[in-house]
Order: structure tokens, then sequence, then C-alpha cells
């Protein structure tokens, strides 16, 4: 609290500066050095209108000043016009392509405008001219982990762990990071910095939502995903991890609704519309679930997850060459794939030994240890419970 309110009165001593500063630029606007330090305090404490009225002066009268070009592309920035300020920065880099700080705000504009190859790109220079701070690590690990690269994202977190010690932002990206990457020790050791450092990290909260998930203390993750909504309401992993806390608690209705909302907010993320898939295979409509593993299937051939889904639903349905099909698929592509070990234990029921289809899916399902089970697992459990 103390830090706080003395970050406050800080604030408000620059902002009390930057008026006084203001009234005399005003009464001597030909005063370059006066300029520069209303600049300067205009970018520091977010007054970007403000600085880009001066800026424009400056270059009016000399357009290639790099430091006032810079310092635009900055204000820019800050009033989120970052496709203006891709242009900006282009500019500049053609101009001095070894401005390392130049190449690390292109990639932030890329960046938020969710062109992460474009980010990786100006991103990667910057780390190869031997930039290491934590904003360049945290936009690039990111980068590569929107981008499905997940084994690039973790070799750079490896590398670069020092930074993350005292960086809460690049902690919290490391630990969402490891969480997708199914390295839980590591996810959770990150979390802990993360939350540590900031105890409103939204990725940190976000991981350790999910793994009290996982872990079934649903009443602390449903806490900490409302959190994270609280802090960040477009956050589409915190509207997938109340859906399916819903659907755990069996509101199949609440839990669509969640999910929905975070498949919108993350189209291209598979594991969420697997998830909203099988609460449609729980509440019996195999139409719509055969609907949502194929957009799946779209997204990514590869998953052996989607196909046992699909063997899920033809076995559902009765269609044992199809699921069997799809069930060969799944294990080729990864022989622990456990919805595929769900539709076996269906077609095994199907034959008449339910005996054995219970014995499967609980000797499968005792493999999840109580840290390690993904928000898809206990999923698959619910409906091995359910069907």
């Amino acid at each position: 609290m103390e830090t706080t309110q003395t970050a406050g009165a800080m604030a408000g001593e620059l902002a009390q500066k930057l008026s006084q500063l203001k009234e005399f630029s005003r009464a001597d606007p030909d005063n370059q050095r006066l300029a520069r330090e209303c600049i300067d305090l205009a970018l520091q404490t977010g007054d970007y209108a403000f600085a880009l009225d001066r800026l424009d002066r400056v270059l009016a009268g000399s357009p290639q000043d790099l430091q006032a070009r810079f310092d635009r592309a900055t204000a820019l920035i800050g009033q989120r016009q970052y496709a203006v300020a891709v242009a900006a920065l282009n500019g500049i880099l053609q101009d001095k392509p070894e401005l390392t700080a130049a190449r690390i705000n292109l990639g932030l504009c890329h960046y938020c405008l969710a062109r992460y190859a474009e980010a990786r790109v100006a991103l990667d220079a910057a780390y190869s001219a031997g930039d290491r701070s934590a904003q360049l690590l945290r936009l690039l690990v990111s980068s590569y982990h929107h981008l499905g690269l997940l084994d690039q994202a973790l070799e750079l977190a490896d590398a670069n762990s020092q930074q993350a010690m005292t960086d809460p932002a690049l902690a919290g990206v490391y630990a969402l990071a490891y969480l997708d990457a199914s390295q839980t020790s590591k996810a959770a050791r990150w979390m802990t910095k993360a939350l540590a450092g900031n105890p409103d990290s939204v990725d940190g909260l976000t991981v350790q939502a999910t793994l009290n998930a996982a872990r079934m203390l649903t009443a602390h993750a449903k806490e900490q995903f409302e959190r994270v909504l609280q802090l960040a309401p477009n956050n589409g992993r915190a509207w997938v991890g109340l859906g399916t806390l819903a659907l755990l608690q069996r509101d199949l209705p609440l839990a669509k609704s969640h999910l929905e909302r975070g498949v919108e907010l993350m189209p291209g993320h598979v594991g969420s519309w697997h998830v909203l898939a099988w609460t449609h295979l729980i509440s019996g409509d195999l139409g719509a679930a055969q609907k949502l593993f194929e957009h799946s299937l779209a997204l990514n051939r590869n998953f052996a997850e989607t196909h046992g889904g699909l063997a899920s639903v033809a076995a559902l349905r009765g269609d044992t060459a199809a699921a069997e099909r799809a069930i060969k698929l799944a294990l080729g592509l990864d022989p622990a794939c456990l919805s595929a070990q769900f539709a076996r234990s269906i077609l095994i029921a199907r034959a008449g030994d339910t005996a054995g289809a219970s014995r499967l899916i609980k000797e499968k399902l005792s493999t999840l240890s109580p840290g390690d089970g993904s928000l898809l697992s206990r999923t698959i459990e619910e409906a091995a419970s359910r069907l």
C-alpha cells in the first residue's frame, strides 16, 4: 500500500511539473531545450496527445530528427495507434537498422495487432543483436507461444531464466509456456515468482487457477479465474477455465456459455474447442460434438485428442469401423491419447464387456497425477463418469 501511495505521489508531482513546463513553453515556444523537456515528461506521464503535438512541431522544422521520430512512434504506441506506429518505426529502421529499441517497439506493435509472425521477425532480430531485456523476452517468448512454437519458446526461457527472477511479467509468460508444454513443476515455479512480485499477474493467476482445477481444487480455481476476468475481461483462458469448472459441476448450460465465449476470444486454441465439443458430447448432442471436433481438425490435423474425440463420437453412434480408424490415427500420434482410450472403452462396452470397459478407462485415468491432469483430461474424466 505504501509503495502504491508513493508511486501515486510521484506521478502527481510529475504531472504538476509538466503543467508548469507547458505554461513556460507557451510563453517561449521557440525554446528547443524546454520543448524537449516537455516531450520527455509528457511521454513519462502518459500525456501522449501533448507529446504528439510538440513532436509534430519539432519534425516540421527537422523532419529527420531521429529522437523526435522515435518519440513520436512511442506516443502513437501509447495511444494504441499501432498500425501508424508500425509505419513510423519501419521508416526509422530504414535509416538506422541497428536501432534495437525500434525493433523491439516494432515487435510490440505487431504483437498488439496479433500479427505474431511479424512480431517474431522484428524481435528475433533484436535478440540476435544481443538484446536480452525482460521486455524483449516477454514479447518473443509469447510470440513463439502464440505461433505454437513451444520448443523454441522454452529454449528461450531456459536460456534466460535470470531475467525472470526479478520481472514478474516475464515470470508469468514463462509459467504459461511451461504449462502448455505440460511441464507443470516449472510452470508452478514461475507462477510462484510471478505472483510473489505481482499478486495481480494475469498469467500467474491463470496458471495457478489451471493447476488448481487440474488438482480438483475447484473453489480456489474458480476464485482465481474470476479474478483474472476482473483484471482482463477478454481473457479467453479464464472463460474456458470457468466453463470447464461448470462442466465438472454438471452445469452444462453455463459450461457451454462460458466455453463459447472462450473460443470466441481464442479461435485458434484447439484445446478449448475440444472442451466445448466434449460438453456437447456429454449433453448427448453428438452432431454438434462432431462438428466441433471437425473444426478442431481443420485447425490442427496432427492433434491426437481430436482424432480420439471423433472416435468417441463414432463409437457412441455405433459406427465401429469409423471409431477404430480414428482410434488408430489417434494412438499413432500419441499412444497415451486419453480420448482414444475412452472411445475404446465404449466399443468394449458395446461388445458386452462393460466390466472390461470400466477397467480400461479407470486404469487410464489413474495415470493422471493430481498435479498433472489438464482441464481437457478432467473433461474426459467427467465424460467417463456420465456415459
